[in-house]
């Protein structure tokens, strides 16, 4: 394997894992955002998997043709100060409250695991991610990188045996969706949205391994396609059993333990990582910005924020990514607005040089 495409490889692990967390692999973000619209679910996770694929590769080579080297060097040449002042403080309550929902998952998950109470379950995560997020930007690639293809392995197994092995059809439940609407398309926007807010924090660190132009668009093209892959595999099997999901916390989950405790508990696993990755992520964006924005010490930082999130995660799983995600969804779509606005204005400006 080349160095170049070790970097691609590496680069799209990154991207997806920042997305693949708790809330996708459980299937709660993929219920609430698609899978409720029934076969309008579809459409919209194409339409999120090629904005992800675009959003990343613009992004992505942004950072690498401007140098980009951290977030505050994206954030206030792109909105400039006063509107980049908001964001900035926007994007960090926002990734503390992700740190918070991926504490609340991977807490649910130990707490089943090992029959503990789940204060002391979330507070053993708080502990492991303490330790990861010590590791800096280059374990958390390395993390990522080892992670993902077990993470889409998991998925994709897990589609196929509920496919091959299910006494249903795929969409027979449909008709028992209870909020089915035509708002697919707005509810496809908000997910990429909010989702754009840790994953451009999260590239803006990646310019270590964005040798080349390729390396950008190419990684950027591979995550939004392992996002939409995985989306649709989620959203299919949700689907064709969604009397089962229904109002459960972990849907996929739910799902797989129907079928037999081994399949449950082999899943659990998968979803475990998914939520390890993403807190770890989360809550080393969180506290890269808020050591940078008040001059605290770094690990001080990391240690602050784990200790403040074991609690703020008793709020619930469920409640916590119905509550928080749609409103931070609008601060990400018009942070994607404004990068395809600067896009398109580049290429015109391209155009008139060539003429």
């Amino acid at each position: 394997m080349t160095e170049e495409l070790k970097n691609i490889v590496k680069v799209a692990c990154i991207y997806a894992t920042s997305i693949i967390g708790a809330g996708f692999a459980s299937g709660q973000e993929i219920m609430q955002f698609f899978s409720n619209y029934s076969n309008g679910g579809f459409y919209g996770i194409m339409l999120a998997g090629f904005m992800f694929a675009v959003l990343g590769s613009i992004v992505l080579r942004k950072i690498h043709t401007e140098r980009i080297r951290n977030y505050e060097e994206f954030l206030y040449p792109t909105f400039g100060w006063r509107v980049g002042w908001v964001i900035n403080v926007s994007v960090t309550v926002f990734m503390l409250c992700m740190f918070c929902v991926m504490l609340a998952g991977s807490g649910n998950v130990l707490s089943d695991w090992l029959g503990l109470p789940y204060v002391y379950a979330a507070l053993i995560m708080g502990l492991i991610c303490l330790g990861l997020i010590m590791t800096n930007i280059r374990g958390i690639v390395t993390l990522s990188t080892f992670i993902t293809p077990l993470l889409v392995g998991g998925i994709i197994i897990a589609g196929v045996a509920v496919f091959f092995f299910s006494n249903t059809q795929v969409f027979l439940a449909s008709e028992q969706l209870r909020f089915v609407s035509r708002n697919w398309i707005v509810s496809s926007l908000l997910y990429v949205s909010y989702n754009s807010i840790p994953a451009i924090v999260m590239m803006c660190g990646l310019l270590p391994y964005l040798k080349t132009r390729r390396t950008a668009t190419v990684g950027g093209l591979a995550g939004g396609m392992i996002l939409c892959l995985t989306a649709l595999i989620i959203h299919t099997v949700i689907c064709s059993l969604y009397p089962v999901a229904m109002d459960k916390e972990l849907p996929m989950l739910a799902i797989l333990s129907s079928f037999s405790s081994s399949a449950g508990s082999l899943y659990s696993i998968v979803l475990w990582l998914a939520m390890l990755v993403s807190a770890v992520t989360t809550g080393f964006c969180f506290a890269d910005r808020i050591s940078a924005s008040v001059k605290l010490d770094r690990r001080v930082a990391v240690m602050l924020t784990c200790l403040a999130a074991v609690p703020l995660s008793t709020l619930g799983f469920s409640r916590l990514i119905s509550l928080i995600y749609p409103i931070f969804g609008y601060l990400g779509l018009f942070m994607i607005i404004v990068l395809l606005v600067q896009k398109i204005a580049q290429l015109q400006h391209w155009r008139r040089s060539d003429t």
